[in-house]
């Protein structure tokens, strides 16, 4: 999620400066309406869309497999483990900055909603009819401003009938290319993207445009440019207007005037203008598009280390053709052929082969992972109970990191089990004597007919290990 805002910041900059050395000068309002909106939009959502012509060539990462070769077995030893008190964890694990976030956006909202209402409390009141406009005198602004094909003006206005003529060809045009769809538009984004400074950047240029725009129509529609002119000067004091409209005194008066009077652009200029947005719509694809970006912008891979649960003599939990060792190896397996840039994955144990809890224990703290993950099936007298679990110690200095994580990686397989929540325990060797975060994942009871099927398929399997990776990524992105 990092990477997506830093993306669309950048994005959005870029555009931005297109907009600003190109086009903000010229002449071409329809078209520079299209290109603010367009940019935007292109920027938010292209790091959702894939372009074929621009994927990436997957890079080939080697998955880095370490095993013992110097332990000499002499007795199996399996821990004997006493949960205590097993408490299902449901708490909320969500940063400060999301709370933030959500109540600065409900704000927004809120001040959005209560701008629609009073521009429908207005629309409400008595109106005449000019033209295509609904007049409506009001005593809520001292400025003329539209909504649609609702036109706002002060209830004891002093209009010459020039000025009001100039007004009302001028807020005819607002309504005619529906300018207010974009208003909305922008103050929805607003709600959401906030924190994005470009967004303000482009509300502000998107409003601008729209007065240019019903500027150069009204001359064109047969008024006196220098009366307009005097117009504009005339009703452009005015300070508050009514909020979601558009208005004949917002934007600055020397922009207006400079714009009004400038030649129109060479052809040769805005087709100059023409290829330079395609360019940049181009780039903004490939860059989206690239399979490394999230990589480029997040930094060092997250690095778990996969330990396969017993092995060996030590085959775990049994169905009928199966045992639990075999089961999580092959997942473990097929876990770290996903291991790449984002992600990377290590393992205890890749082949049927005994490891001391303390070995692995050692192991695991000379590594020094981010996280450390041991793979297990369950197993009950109970052949109805299913479902996967996770485990983490409450009492380890990373309780809160663990237990977080455990609730990422529950989430994940419950496309594949149903869910049995994350549950303390405090008496796993591995939970009590490592030093970095740990999460035992019970996948599913193998003495059960349902959650076996699924454990024993290959095809499942698969599925099981990538969304296994998909949670280490999801956690990867979290942090």
């Amino acid at each position: 999620m990092i990477s997506y805002f830093i993306y669309t910041i950048i994005s959005l900059g870029c555009s931005y400066a297109v907009y600003v050395l190109l086009l903000r000068r010229q002449k071409t309002f329809q078209f520079n309406r299209f290109f603010l909106i367009g940019s935007l939009l292109l920027c938010l959502v292209a790091p959702f869309m894939e372009v074929e012509l621009f994927k990436a060539v997957p890079s080939i990462t080697e998955i880095p497999l370490e095993k013992f070769t110097a332990s000499v077995v002499e007795t199996q030893s399996i821990e004997d483990v006493t949960f205590g008190e097993v408490q299902q964890v449901s708490q909320s694990q969500n940063s400060p900055f999301f709370y933030i976030y959500m109540i600065i956006s409900l704000f927004l909202v809120f001040r959005f909603l209560k701008n629609l209402a009073k521009i429908y409390k207005l629309t409400r009141k008595e109106y005449e009819y000019n033209g295509k406009l609904k007049v409506i005198k009001s005593a809520d602004s001292d400025m003329v401003s539209s909504f649609f094909n609702n036109m706002f003006i002060p209830k004891h206005h002093r209009l010459t009938r020039a000025d009001y003529e100039s007004i009302i060809a001028h807020e005819t045009v607002h309504s005619e290319e529906l300018h207010s769809v974009d208003i909305i538009l922008l103050e929805l984004l607003s709600c959401i993207f906030w924190f994005n400074p470009f967004i303000w950047l482009y509300k502000k240029a998107t409003l601008q445009n729209h007065e240019f725009r019903a500027d150069e129509k009204s001359v064109l529609s047969g008024i006196d440019i220098e009366n307009y002119s005097n117009t504009i000067i005339n009703l452009g004091q005015k300070e508050y207007r009514v909020p979601l409209t558009s208005g004949f005194n917002f934007i600055q008066i020397k922009n207006r005037i400079i714009m009004l009077h400038q030649s129109k652009s060479s052809v040769f200029k805005r087709t100059l203008n023409i290829i330079s947005v395609i360019l940049l719509f181009t780039g903004i694809f490939a860059l989206s598009s690239c399979k490394n970006l999230d990589d480029t912008l997040s930094g060092e891979p997250l690095v778990v280390v996969i330990d396969a649960g017993h092995g060996g003599q030590d085959s775990g939990n049994l169905s009928e053709h199966e045992v639990e060792k075999r089961i999580v190896l092959e997942v473990t397996n097929l876990l770290a052929a996903l291991s790449d840039e984002k992600v990377e994955i290590v393992l205890t144990r890749n082949t049927d082969e005994f490891l001391e809890l303390s070995e692995r224990t050692e192991f695991i703290n000379n590594k020094k992972p981010d996280l450390f993950l041991s793979l297990h099936c369950n197993a009950h007298t109970d052949a109805a109970i299913s479902g996967t679990e996770a485990y983490y110690n409450p009492k380890h200095q990373y309780a809160k990191t663990s237990l977080a994580y455990a609730s990422v990686l529950v989430e994940h397989q419950l496309e594949h089990f149903a869910s049995r929540g994350v549950k303390e325990a405090s008496g796993f060797y591995l939970l009590k004597n490592t030093s970095v975060p740990g999460v035992y994942l019970e996948l599913g009871f193998m003495t059960n007919e349902s959650d076996r099927m699924v454990l024993t398929n290959k095809d499942q399997q698969v599925k099981i290990a990538k969304s296994i990776y998909d949670g280490l990524l999801d956690i990867k992105n979290s942090k």
